[in-house]
């Protein structure tokens, strides 16, 4: 049985580790950065690195399920779907993680948010009954579709500096799903 302390101090060593990234990322190319410079940054031991991830790769992955599993936990609470809401609810989710989004395109790793961003979409599907009256086939790609669209949006948002109000996004992108 994990105790609440080594919990804790799991969670401390893998935001330190994150953080480190997010900082060596603005600095160079993800690929050019080394764990052991990660694990030097972060303050932690290789050993650490290792205990918590396998490859570096992992740190952004495992930060993004976290972030999809929230936006979605949240979703889920609420009784009512609503496009609107949800989609604010996206744009403000990556707003506040805008450091991670602008790694993500100043390193040419965004094929990872797709990836999350698709597994995710799937996973709410099964959970949120979606809005539309398709078959099971149909709705596989009405999901692709909204996945990859939202994705696209996201990532040009982030490239032009998410210059825009979060409400402005939700409120475009909403337009457009009920178009």
């Amino acid at each position: 049985m994990v105790n609440k302390s080594t919990n804790s101090q799991n969670m401390i060593t893998k935001e330190s580790i994150f953080t480190a990234l997010m900082i060596l990322m603005e600095k160079k190319n993800f690929k050019e950065i080394s764990i052991t410079e990660i694990a030097k940054k972060a303050g932690v031991s290789r050993m650490a690195f290792y205990r918590t991830y396998n490859m570096k790769e992992d740190i952004i992955t495992t930060y993004i399920d976290e972030l999809f599993h929230k936006y979605s936990k949240e979703i889920l609470s609420d009784d009512k779907i609503d496009n609107y809401k949800n989609l604010l609810l996206y744009f403000s989710y990556f707003r506040k993680h805008e450091r991670l989004i602008s790694n993500l395109v100043n390193s040419n790793l965004l094929n990872m948010l797709l990836e999350k961003c698709i597994e995710s979409f799937h996973v709410l599907s099964r959970d949120v009954a979606c809005n539309k009256s398709f078959s099971q086939e149909k709705q596989k790609y009405w999901i692709e579709f909204i996945a990859g669209g939202l994705y696209h949006v996201l990532t040009e948002w982030a490239k032009s500096g998410m210059k825009e109000s979060d409400d402005y996004m939700a409120k475009i992108v909403s337009s457009l799903i009920m178009e």
